[in-house]
């Protein structure tokens, strides 16, 4: 008898399916997008998948493994679920980086937030200039610190928070060398001689400048968290401002009080905060 050759319709559909690896049995009670979810993440937990790494696409994710965009959606939901995969809007998904927490129930630096939890940030200095603070129209009002550093920080070589900081203008003597290797808090206490006595801290969702994005691998329309920082020697002028952009599904405040935490009671209304114009930061230096 003569064979007859299948359709190409049906070829590439045998094809594909003997090709899927074999973390999908379909003859499994468990759901077909619980199946890809758990290969994702055995992928990832491997090291096959590098934090940062961008995954395949949805339809590269059907042609590979033989299933509806409906179950490729399924199993990336899943898997954002738990957080071990982001999305970036214009982009695809990506491996979810390291969270990083920081405690707000003590005044430390956000260095030394960052060590106390074992984690050795990669860091850049971008900036350290004796007047740019002045002209900056992004700059805390009223406050006499001339001097500005920006800071790019990095976690497993991703990029995740930029510091735009403001210091008093004897701090300019420091040079760049030297604030290249201090932290913020160092510079006033160790090179300034300046012992903080307090904080104000507050934290807000903000679209960052372009500039800001850029260095942070993010679209000028993505939102980040924002930390404003103001600290104070003995007296009532500031001795430091620190703004602080950070990616934020790599980072986590937490805050620990003593008896009932009442979250209602605290909410109050504050004037309308007007976003700052994204020109500050991209002004050409």
């Amino acid at each position: 008898m003569r064979r007859v050759a299948p359709p190409r319709a049906a070829k590439r559909a045998s094809k594909a399916a003997s090709s899927a690896p074999r973390a999908l049995q379909r003859d499994s009670v468990e759901p077909l997008y619980r199946q890809l979810a758990a290969y994702v993440q055995r992928q990832i937990d491997s090291g096959a998948l590098a934090p940062g790494a961008p995954l395949a696409s949805e339809t590269a994710l059907m042609a590979q493994f033989d299933v509806s965009r409906v179950t490729v959606r399924q199993a990336m939901a899943l898997l954002q679920q738990h957080g071990k995969v982001v999305a970036r809007r214009g982009k695809g998904r990506f491996v979810a980086g390291r969270v990083v927490q920081h405690d707000l129930d003590s005044l430390q630096g956000f260095y030394d937030a960052l060590r106390q939890q074992g984690i050795e940030p990669q860091t850049t200095l971008l900036e350290f200039s004796a007047d740019a603070g002045a002209l900056d129209d992004l700059a805390p009002p009223g406050c006499d610190l001339p001097v500005r550093l920006q800071r790019l920080y990095a976690v497993d070589a991703l990029p995740f928070a930029l510091v735009v900081g403001y210091l008093p203008r004897e701090a300019a003597a420091l040079g760049e060398a030297r604030a290249a290797r201090l932290t913020v808090y160092q510079i006033l206490q160790e090179y300034l001689g300046l012992r903080i006595a307090r904080a104000e801290v507050t934290i807000r969702s903000q679209r960052p400048p372009r500039v800001v994005a850029r260095h942070l691998g993010l679209r000028a329309a993505d939102e980040t968290l924002v930390m404003e920082r103001k600290s104070f020697a003995h007296g009532a002028a500031a001795c430091e401002f620190m703004r602080i952009y950070i990616v934020s599904e790599r980072y986590e405040f937490r805050l620990r009080v003593a008896g009932p935490l009442e979250i209602a009671r605290s909410v109050h209304r504050v004037s309308e905060a007007k976003p700052p114009p994204s020109r500050g930061t991209d002004r050409k230096r």
